[in-house]
């Protein structure tokens, strides 16, 4: 319950630095919960290659978050200002933090389920 928790911490925050960012009124705030949402399932469908699959490690998922803002925003202010440019950042960061997460198995070593 408390990954939920702050799995949901995450997303809000996401919500509102990108709402604040685009300064563009509620769309930014929809494209930001979307852009949250997104980044954890992509984080989710990620972990079925480490370890313990089928779960976000909060910790993961804010890593990811505080690395596709910043590179989110340098897109968008490069790519004048469309919006759209905030997705290369998190397809970035989703894409990359499950495979260099630390909690991969090594090559040829056994993965095991949790339970």
């Amino acid at each position: 319950m408390r990954n939920l928790w702050s799995s949901v911490l995450v997303v809000v925050g996401i919500t509102v630095a990108i709402g604040l960012l685009t300064a563009v009124g509620w769309p930014g705030y929809v494209m930001g919960a979307g852009f949250g949402l997104s980044l954890w399932g992509m984080l989710w469908f990620g972990s079925f290659a480490s370890v313990q699959r089928g779960t976000v490690p909060a910790r993961t998922y804010a890593t990811a978050a505080a690395v596709a803002v910043p590179l989110g925003y340098v897109f968008y202010r490069l790519g004048a200002q469309n919006g759209a440019w905030w997705a290369p950042a998190f397809i970035l960061a989703g894409a990359v933090l499950p495979a260099a997460s630390s909690e991969q198995a090594a090559p040829g070593q056994e993965r095991r389920r949790l339970r």
